[in-house]
């Protein structure tokens, strides 16, 4: 797959996530829903923001850094990234929505991250060697 069709075709699946997560916003009521109403309402989120973070990091790092030599590289490193960024952002909500967010557990969960971030960083220079 090239670039362009991989801009193209995550453009328009995030476009379609952050549609069916408006429907989801303007459509389900959350108190006849319950927890299947919550999760169609995260699991939305969640591909809409790994489409949205994907897709701008994969244009930023490809066309204005000018990385183009290994795109197939830059491409997994930012959809990995939009998945973590992501992933801090749904259980910040969740966790706010709990009233359990606080400095020191956003603080951890981005730790947590960064470790595992750290973690991939080490996999990947080890097959390098």
């Amino acid at each position: 797959m090239t670039f362009r069709a991989y801009l193209w075709l995550m453009g328009i699946m995030t476009v379609v996530a952050w549609f069916g997560w408006g429907f989801v916003v303007s459509r389900i009521d959350p108190d006849e829903a319950g927890i299947i109403g919550l999760l169609i309402f995260y699991i939305t989120l969640f591909a809409a923001l790994i489409g949205t973070f994907a897709v701008g990091g994969a244009m930023y790092r490809v066309i204005l850094r000018g990385r183009s030599e290994v795109v197939f590289r830059e491409v997994r490193i930012t959809f990995r990234h939009a998945v973590m960024v992501s992933f801090v952002g749904l259980v910040s909500l969740a966790l706010s929505a709990k009233d359990w967010l606080s400095g020191w557990v956003l603080l951890g969960l981005v730790v947590g991250v960064g470790m595992v971030e750290y973690l991939f960083l080490l996999v990947q220079e080890s097959h390098r060697n």
